[in-house]
């Protein structure tokens, strides 16, 4: 995977992928400094940072804790997928979770089979995927793009092939940040809306988002 800019590009500071997802940047923060959770590069100075990939493992952690699962969970799940699947761990139909505990698929062929990952028991039923629905694939198996739940109805999403990876209105191609400072620039929603070609809505779901994070 080396030569896959997907996964060697420095795009996101922590701050910045904890401020597109709404997540304390402690928390991604603590995430990051799990060498086998997220996945990091060098940056300017020495601040690491998450490329496209490391952002799709942060936002699927993210839906995992939402549906229920404890971080411990999360955390060990996790690691225990990394350290036998490696770079390709979300690599589409290998993850799924049944509501408690992170499972694997590792059939090969035909029928899949599910193991629990911190300790690959199998058998576990109802299998749900709901961490795994934000993530868009390419034709090689792998992320290509996430869209960003924290966005709520609005469909922003990053993909590293527009705007350098950037968060971007997924129906205008419009980035998140070009949005909010002209709002914090004392611009009304209305002519945000009107100068950058986005819809209303999506523009009062934007600041609102990032309002509420604010408070």
């Amino acid at each position: 995977m080396m030569s896959d800019t997907r996964f060697t590009l420095p795009l996101y500071t922590v701050a910045l992928a904890a401020f597109h997802l709404a997540m304390p940047p402690s928390t991604l923060k603590a995430w990051s400094d799990k060498s086998d959770l997220l996945t990091m590069v060098p940056g300017q100075g020495r601040e690491p940072r998450l490329p496209f990939m490391g952002l799709v493992e942060a936002q699927f952690y993210r839906e995992l804790r939402k549906a229920g699962l404890s971080m411990q969970a999360v955390t060990t799940g996790m690691s225990a997928v990394r350290k036998q699947l490696g770079d390709r761990m979300l690599e589409q139909g290998i993850l799924a979770h049944d509501g408690r505990d992170i499972l694997m698929n590792l059939a090969t062929r035909g029928d899949p089979h599910w193991e629990r990952a911190r300790d690959q028991q199998g058998g576990l039923p109802q299998i749900i995927d709901i961490g795994l629905k934000p993530i868009i694939y390419t034709h090689d198996h792998l992320p290509g793009r996430i869209r960003l739940t924290a966005y709520g109805e609005t469909s922003v999403v990053a993909d590293p092939r527009f705007a350098f990876g950037q968060p971007i209105v997924e129906s205008s191609g419009v980035r998140v940040e070009d949005i909010l400072s002209m709002f914090k620039a004392g611009e009304k929603v209305a002519t945000v809306a009107e100068e950058m070609g986005v819809s209303h809505d999506d523009v009062e779901s934007i600041v609102r988002t990032h309002l509420a994070l604010a408070a």
